[in-house]
């Protein structure tokens, strides 16, 4: 047996793992914007699907709702259609070519905190007929507003994405100070973007780590980072993911390391939900606290 087909055997032998295992949400976010998250999110979900897993992301960034936008499949509708009744769950669904599914939110979704019970049960029922998904990705606004930090609390993993910039780091620290004095999610891992090299992302996450641990008293998890490629701006002007132009630069194997980090996680790390329909259940209550 060659190298290459024992590789795919593992692939394959972890993917049946994780279909095995319940369904799993990811909520991913930053202490400020423009450190590259959403960048990230269409390149993690889409080495995801890769891997032969049925991901979808919510666009839960009410400000700058974009995902759509980087996939080049800009959307027509989003979740307040489903809110006002005009549209069903899966006729808002957008599909990619690249298998990832998007449920366009943005500034509709906001409405979410703010419907009646009626509405809830409406939502509900919709959210429903959504089956099959191995994980949920949320990609949240920057900063640590309240809608923010309830995706934070009912995730099964956060991740925060900062980079070497002083005032992103700070911006990191104080999002992640806010969830653990909450106590909202201790299963914080950090992703470093745009690093020059190991070395510096290395530098850059035991800073963060350090203050954490001496201001706080907890810990937080170093998945990975992300090397400066300044090509990324010019897949985001193509509209497509940075790793399906260039699948064997040193960015798409960073994504592609955090990714199997994540998965190699599966088998401590157990998910809250068994479905979409129970996410949702779950966001109601956070939000009717």
């Amino acid at each position: 047996m060659d190298q290459a087909q024992k590789l795919r055997q593992l692939v394959e032998r972890k993917k049946q793992e994780l279909k095995k295992q319940r369904f799993k949400v990811i909520t991913v976010s930053s202490g400020k914007g423009g450190v590259g998250k959403t960048s990230f999110v269409v390149n993690f979900a889409t080495a995801l699907s890769k891997r032969g897993l049925k991901v979808c992301i919510l666009d839960a960034d009410f400000g700058m709702a974009n995902v759509d936008i980087m996939f080049g499949c800009m959307s027509k509708f989003s979740i307040i259609d489903v809110l006002e009744g005009t549209k069903s769950i899966d006729e808002i669904i957008l599909k990619t070519v690249e298998g990832v599914e998007i449920i366009p939110g943005g500034s509709g979704l906001s409405k979410i905190f703010t419907i009646d019970e009626d509405k809830k049960s409406e939502l509900l029922s919709q959210f429903e007929k959504l089956s099959g998904y191995d994980i949920l990705i949320i990609d949240t606004g920057a900063g640590a507003s309240e809608n923010v930090l309830k995706f934070i609390e009912i995730a099964d993993e956060v991740i925060v994405i900062t980079n070497s910039e002083p005032t992103a780091l700070t911006d990191a620290y104080s999002l992640i100070k806010i969830i653990h004095l909450n106590n909202l999610n201790s299963n914080i891992n950090v992703v470093i973007n745009r690093a020059k090299n190991i070395q510096e992302a290395e530098e850059t996450y035991n800073k963060i780590s350090y203050t954490v641990k001496t201001f706080i008293g907890k810990n937080i998890d170093f998945l990975g980072f992300i090397v400066e490629d300044s090509r990324i701006g010019q897949a985001i002007k193509k509209q497509i993911p940075y790793i399906l132009e260039h699948p064997n630069t040193e960015f798409s194997l960073c994504i592609n390391r955090i990714v199997s980090k994540l998965l190699g996680a599966e088998e401590s790390n157990k998910s809250k939900y068994t479905s979409f329909k129970e996410y949702i259940s779950k966001l109601f209550k956070v939000v009717g606290k």
